[in-house]
C-alpha cells in the first residue's frame, strides 16, 4: 500500500525504472539549488545604484547563466529520471498556450527580445516541474523546503544586522517611492518580493511541520512570519490569511460545489473589482460607494491605459516581454504629455491584462483556463468529497496565493519574481495528483 511520503511517480514502476535511481545527496542538493533560485537569484541588491536599461530590457547576463546552467543540470537529471514524469503535464490546453505564446512572440515587433525573454519564462517553468520530478518521496521534498526555505531567512535576518544599507529600505533608494524607509526587505531587491517569498516559506512551513518535523515546520512559520511583518507588505499578509482561511474551509467543506466556490470565487471577485472597475461603468459606480480605492494603490491609470492598447491588438498583441519599456512606452509621452509615468512602467500591475497585452485576446482566454480552470478541475477531481492531504494543501496554498497577487501584479509572467516558480510547481502537483493515486 503507498503511503504519504512515496512520490507520484514511486507506484507500479517497472524494474527498468527502478533501476534509474539517483542518490540522494544529488536529489537533495538540486532542488535546494533551483528552489533557492527561483525564490530569490539577485542577493542583496543596492537600490541606490541606477540600473542601466539595457539590463532591465534583457535581463541580467548574471540570470541567464545562473539559469541556464541550472537547465544544463535539470535536463540530464529529468531524462535519467524518465521524461514519463512530465507526461502529465503535456494537456491539450498548456500545449496550445505554449504553442500560441510562441507565434505570438514571433509576431512581436521586437521578436528576439520576446524570445529571449520567452527562453528565460521557460527555463524557469521547467525548473519549477523539474522539482516534483526529482523528488523522491514528500518528506525529500520537505527537507529540500527546510534547506532552501532556512538558507533565505538566515540571510535575510543577518543582513539586516550586517548590511542593513542593503536589506532595509532607504530615502536613499532611487526606485521613485516614499514611505518605505525602514521597511525589511532582506536579500530580495523590494519589500513586495520579500513579502511574498517570506507567505511562500509560511506554506512551506506548515508542509514541514505536516510531514517532516513539526518544531521544524513551526519555526519556520514563525521565523516567516515575523519578517513579513517587518516588510510591511499588506498585500500579502491579507493574502495568506485568505489563502488559509480557505484551505481549512476546503478542509471541513466536503461539498464539490462550496469547493468550487471557495477556489473560484475570490480570484473572480479580484478581477471584478479591479479590471471591473475599468471596464465596467456600473461596477465602478458601486466600488466607489462601498470602496472607494478598489485598485489599492491608484493603479487605475495604469490599468486604463493597458485596457487602451489591448484594443490596438486584440488578436496577437505585442509579443511576450515585449510591450513595456519599449519604444511604445517610453515615448507615449510625446503623444500624451500627461503620460510621463509610462516612461518607468515595467508591468500592468495585472497578469491577465499583461496576458492581454503579450497574447491578444485568445491568450488572455488560455491564460484563465491555464492558470485557474485546470488547476481548479484537478483539485475537485483529485478531492472531490474527502478530506484534503498535506500534498494537496501544499499546491492549493501555492497556487491560490500566487492566484489572489495575479490581479495586483504581473507575476505569472514574470520568472524573476519569487512567485512565478511556486504556482507553476503547484498546478504541476495538482495535475500529477490527478494521474497517480500516490501522494508526494
Amino acid at each position: 500500500m503507498s503511503t504519504a511520503t512515496e512520490t507520484v511517480f514511486s507506484a507500479s514502476q517497472p524494474a527498468s525504472s527502478r533501476a534509474r535511481d539517483l542518490p540522494d545527496v544529488l536529489r537533495l542538493s538540486y532542488m535546494v539549488f533551483v528552489l533557492v533560485a527561483l525564490l530569490n537569484h539577485a542577493w542583496f541588491t543596492d537600490l541606490s545604484a541606477p540600473t542601466p536599461l539595457g539590463e532591465v530590457e534583457g535581463g541580467s547576463l548574471a540570470t541567464q547563466l545562473l539559469f541556464g546552467s541550472m537547465i544544463l543540470v535539470g535536463i540530464p537529471l529529468v531524462w535519467h529520471l524518465g521524461l514519463q514524469r512530465l507526461r502529465p503535464m503535456a494537456t491539450k490546453s498548456v500545449l496550445l498556450f505554449g504553442a500560441w505564446l510562441l507565434t505570438t512572440s514571433l509576431l512581436a515587433s521586437d521578436p528576439l527580445l520576446s524570445l529571449r525573454r520567452l527562453a528565460l519564462y521557460v527555463i524557469a517553468a521547467f525548473l519549477a516541474v523539474s522539482l516534483l520530478a526529482v523528488a523522491r518521496s514528500a518528506r525529500q521534498l520537505a527537507d529540500a523546503f527546510a534547506m532552501a526555505g532556512f538558507t533565505v531567512l538566515i540571510s535575510s535576518y543577518l543582513g539586516l544586522v550586517l548590511v542593513p544599507g542593503l536589506t532595509i529600505h532607504s530615502h536613499f533608494d532611487l526606485t521613485g517611492e516614499i514611505g518605505h524607509d525602514g521597511l525589511w526587505r532582506g536579500i530580495f531587491s523590494h519589500k513586495n518580493e520579500a513579502g511574498m517569498a517570506m507567505t511562500i516559506l509560511v506554506i512551506f512551513g506548515l508542509f514541514i511541520a505536516a510531514v517532516r518535523n513539526r518544531w521544524l515546520g513551526w519555526t519556520m512559520v514563525v521565523s516567516a512570519g515575523i519578517f513579513l511583518i517587518g516588510s510591511g507588505s499588506k498585500t500579502p499578509m491579507i493574502t495568506l490569511v485568505m489563502v488559509l482561511g480557505l484551505s481549512w474551509l476546503c478542509g471541513i467543506l466536503r461539498s464539490r460545489m462550496a469547493r468550487l466556490v471557495l477556489l473560484v470565487g475570490p480570484v473572480m471577485v479580484l478581477m471584478t473589482i479591479t479590471i471591473g472597475s475599468i471596464v465596467l461603468p456600473p461596477v465602478r459606480a458601486v466600488l466607489d460607494v462601498v470602496l472607494p480605492d478598489a485598485t489599492f494603490t491608484a493603479r487605475n491609470e495604469i490599468w486604463t491605459f493597458a485596457i487602451d492598447n489591448i484594443a490596438d491588438k486584440p488578436l496577437t498583441g505585442f509579443g511576450f516581454g515585449a510591450f513595456w519599456l519599449t519604444e511604445r512606452t517610453v515615448y507615449a509621452s510625446v503623444v500624451n504629455p500627461d503620460s510621463n509615468w509610462v516612461q518607468m512602467a515595467t508591468q500592468a500591475h495585472n497578469s491577465f491584462l499583461d496576458a492581454a497585452l503579450a497574447m491578444g485576446l485568445p491568450g488572455f482566454v488560455l491564460t484563465l483556463i491555464v492558470f485557474i480552470a485546470l488547476p481548479t478541475r484537478d483539485f475537485l477531481y483529485r478531492l472531490p468529497h474527502g478530506p484534503t492531504d498535506p500534498s494537496a494543501e501544499l499546491f492549493l496554498r501555492l497556487w491560490q496565493m500566487v492566484l489572489l497577487s495575479a490581479s495586483l501584479e504581473t507575476i505569472l509572467f514574470n520568472p524573476n519574481t519569487p512567485a512565478f516558480g511556486m504556482i507553476v510547481m503547484a498546478i504541476a502537483g495538482l495535475r500529477m495528483l490527478t494521474v497517480r493515486p500516490v501522494i508526494v
